[in-house]
């Protein structure tokens, strides 16, 4: 299956994610059920399957929206810094690091 960018992605495809990211942070990425999240979303299980085709699928959909978050996160705190600014950088991208782990634990 060929993945939309994330630009591209459905509306219903975001909210099996905000879902999913939900129902992590209230109960563990071990109790992650695609048909809790279809119940949550009023919506049939098998129509989570257009978009994931297993629990795998979505995991995996999550942990890259994940590192695209933290890489943003870094990226955007070398913004306002010299590309000579060395120590600088490396200070921010520190304190970058912390507060996204701490945004998102």
């Amino acid at each position: 299956m060929v993945r939309p960018k994330r630009s591209e992605q459905t509306d219903l495809e975001r909210e099996i994610i905000r879902a999913a990211w939900e129902q992590i942070a209230e109960n563990g990425a071990p109790a992650l059920s695609l048909r809790s999240i279809a119940r949550s979303l009023n919506i049939t299980a098998p129509a989570i399957y257009n978009y994931y085709p297993n629990r795998d699928a979505l995991v995996t959909a999550l942990i890259v929206e994940a590192f695209h978050s933290f890489a943003d996160a870094l990226q955007e705190s070398l913004q306002p810094l010299s590309e000579n600014d060395h120590a600088g950088r490396l200070t921010a991208l520190g304190l970058a690091y912390r507060q996204w782990a701490i945004t998102y634990p």
